[in-house]
C-alpha cells in the first residue's frame, strides 16, 4: 500500500497519480484543506441536494418518460438517476408504507378463506387451539411481510417475459432486466398515486390500472425496443397480459405458502 511519503501512487489502487484524481479508480487525492469545517459542510449539503436532484429527476424520468430512463442507462448516461435498482427498493418501500394492506400483491384473508381454504382453516384452528380470526390475522400480517420480501423474484421473471416477446430483437438479458426493474418501478409507484389520491371505486381502478399501464408499456416498448406504433401496441398488449399473469401467479404463490407454513 502507498504511504504518505509516497503521493504519487494513489492510496486506494496504487496506479501512478496524474492530476488530483486517480484515473484508475477515481480516488481522489486527500489534502489538507479536505477537513476544513467549511470544505466538510459544502460536501454535506452538495450530498444532500445531490441526492435529492437524482430522486427527483428519476421519479420525473420514470413517469412521465416512458423508457427514457432505460434508455439513458444503457447507453451510459447515468449519473443524473438513480440506480434501476436503487430506485426499485425505494419505491418497493414507499409501495408498502402508503398500502401496508394492498391485495395487489397478495391475497387478504377475507377472499382467500373460502371454500376448500376456510375448511382447512377450520381444522387448523381445532389443531392448534388459536381461534380462527386470530389465524386470519396472522396470514394477513405474514403475506404482507413475504410479498414485500419476495418481490425481487419478479424482476428475472417479468425480464424474461420481455426476452422472449422481444427474441429477434437480439437484446442482452441484462437490458431486459433494466427494463423490466424501471416498468415494475412505475407499476408499484402508480399504484400508490392511483389508490392514495383516488375514491374510484374497484372495477374503476382496475381498469384504470390496466389502461394507463398499457400506454405506459407502449411508449417506453417504442422508446427502448424501437418498434413501430402496430408492433409496440401488440408488444405492450402481450406483455401486459403476461405481466398481470405472473403477479397474479405471485399473489397466489404467497398467499398458498404463507398460509402452508402457518402456524
Amino acid at each position: 500500500m502507498a504511504t504518505i511519503d509516497n503521493p504519487s501512487l494513489c492510496k486506494n489502487c496504487e496506479q501512478t497519480l496524474v492530476g488530483k484524481y486517480c484515473h484508475f479508480c477515481g480516488e481522489k487525492v486527500v489534502e489538507e484543506k479536505d477537513f476544513y469545517f467549511k470544505t466538510l459542510l459544502k460536501e454535506s449539503v452538495d450530498g444532500i441536494f445531490n441526492l435529492d436532484s437524482k430522486v427527483f429527476k428519476s421519479f420525473y424520468y420514470l413517469i412521465f418518460k416512458p423508457g427514457e430512463l432505460t434508455v439513458n442507462y444503457v447507453e451510459g448516461i447515468r449519473k443524473p438517476f438513480m440506480k434501476p435498482i436503487q430506485l426499485f427498493l425505494l419505491i418497493n418501500v414507499l409501495f408498502f408504507l402508503f398500502l401496508t394492506q394492498a391485495d395487489i400483491l397478495r391475497i387478504p384473508a377475507e377472499y382467500y378463506f373460502r371454500n376448500d381454504n376456510q375448511t382447512a382453516l377450520n381444522q387448523m384452528s381445532e389443531q392448534v387451539g388459536i381461534s380462527e380470526l386470530e389465524l386470519k390475522h396472522q396470514y394477513d400480517s405474514n403475506t404482507t411481510n413475504f410479498s414485500k420480501a419476495a418481490i425481487i423474484v419478479l424482476i428475472p421473471f417479468f425480464a424474461l417475459i420481455l426476452l422472449m416477446v422481444n427474441y429477434k430483437k437480439q437484446i442482452a438479458f441484462g437490458k431486459h432486466m433494466i427494463f423490466a426493474l424501471h416498468y415494475f418501478s412505475f407499476f408499484l409507484v402508480f399504484c400508490v398515486l392511483l389508490i392514495v389520491v383516488s375514491k374510484l371505486g374497484n372495477v374503476v381502478l382496475q381498469i384504470s390500472i390496466v389502461a394507463v399501464n398499457f400506454l405506459y408499456l407502449f411508449f417506453a416498448i417504442k422508446k427502448f425496443y424501437k418498434n413501430n406504433m402496430f408492433f409496440s401496441a401488440l408488444k405492450a398488449f402481450s406483455i401486459l397480459v403476461l405481466f398481470l399473469t405472473l403477479i397474479l401467479l405471485y399473489r397466489q404463490l404467497i398467499s398458498d405458502v404463507t398460509f402452508k407454513l402457518m402456524p
